[in-house]
């Protein structure tokens, strides 16, 4: 199915059209209304349909370059597809829970994660089978609830390029995660979600199982178009570490990974570099005299040696705090 095989009869079929009641209203979305009937809101499909093909064109762009998309379902009419779009496009998925943190504490939520490919690395080895049969039992519920809740993104190296939700509204907590960090964030949004925050949506009945399902794979196939012009183009993607993400590109006759650093790379670098040592010259140079440091109360000067890294014993008086500061900084 393509992006020119979406007509409104289709989606008037699967019941895209159908809003909350009129009283459950979000007034962002009065542009997406069509009419109310029976005191229910009824979706513009024409603007629907207008959204699905800019998505599946944003998405089919992202994977062209090899970003990673991390679409977030959690509510049960949504969890099964939200896996199945994860496994078939490689992307990163959350289908059971969000845990707090995910996005804006990656590092710590990296612990659990590292213990999950540990157990499952020795299950594959046979190690479970020399323990005993209450420890490797008891680690097999526990590698269970691990892989519940981070399955979807064990194999992600860093923050994702962009967020996918399919309910903005039980999804709050992850579009807040993804704007904190700079995000940008796409979803499915009914007539009763705000999506003033949302780079951008389509406006449809997101509580339909088919209307899921049908944006979803819609949405894969794009990745997927998107991640053959890749192979094609001969870029590897992108693998995205603690310090940023780094584009490797493959060369298809000797069959080897090279990274591309570009000239202006090396003198952003360069010019980087010679900042901090204007920097660290003027701050020796703006060294305080010691009757500047006299003016100053001890509680300041405490504050003052620990801003610049100076080492003072905190419960000295005030006039050998000085001496110390004094003979650190010459």
């Amino acid at each position: 199915m393509s992006k020119l095989d979406i007509s409104i009869e289709q989606l008037f079929e699967l019941g895209a059209h159908f809003g909350h009641r009129k009283r459950f209203w979000n007034p962002h979305m009065e542009d997406y209304i069509f009419c109310e009937k029976n005191n229910i809101h009824i979706i513009d499909l024409y603007k629907t349909q207008e959204k699905i093909i800019e998505l599946y064109e944003v998405f089919r762009n992202q994977s062209s370059v090899g970003n990673k998309i991390m679409i977030v379902g959690t509510k049960r009419v949504a969890s099964n597809h939200v896996a199945d779009f994860g496994q078939k496009t490689s992307m990163p998925y959350i289908s059971h829970r969000w845990l707090g943190g995910m996005l804006t504490n990656w590092k710590t939520i990296k612990v659990p994660i590292n213990k999950l490919l540990e157990y499952e690395e020795n299950k594959a080895s046979g190690e479970l089978d020399n323990m005993i049969k209450k420890e490797a039992v008891m680690l097999e519920k526990e590698m269970k609830k691990l892989a519940l809740n981070f399955n979807g993104v064990k194999d992600m190296k860093g923050l994702p390029d962009a967020l996918f939700v399919v309910d903005v509204e039980s999804e709050k907590i992850a579009v807040q995660e993804a704007l904190k960090m700079g995000i940008p964030v796409y979803g499915l949004v009914d007539t009763n979600s705000n999506p003033k925050n949302l780079t951008n949506f389509i406006p449809i009945n997101d509580d339909s199982s088919r209307t899921i399902k049908f944006v979803l794979d819609l949405l894969s196939q794009a990745i997927l178009e998107g991640q053959d012009s890749a192979r094609k183009q001969g870029l590897v993607q992108k693998l995205d570490g603690d310090k940023g993400p780094k584009v490797f590109s493959l060369n298809t006759s000797t069959k080897k990974v090279s990274v591309e650093t570009t000239k202006e790379e090396v003198k952003e670098t360069k010019e980087e570099v010679k900042e901090t040592k204007e920097e660290v010259k003027e701050t020796k140079e703006e060294a305080p005299s010691k009757t500047e440091l006299s003016k100053l109360t001890k509680v300041q000067l405490i504050e003052f040696a620990e801003k610049n890294n100076l080492k003072i014993k905190k419960s000295a008086k005030k006039a050998s705090i000085i001496d110390e500061i004094n003979s650190q900084l010459k």
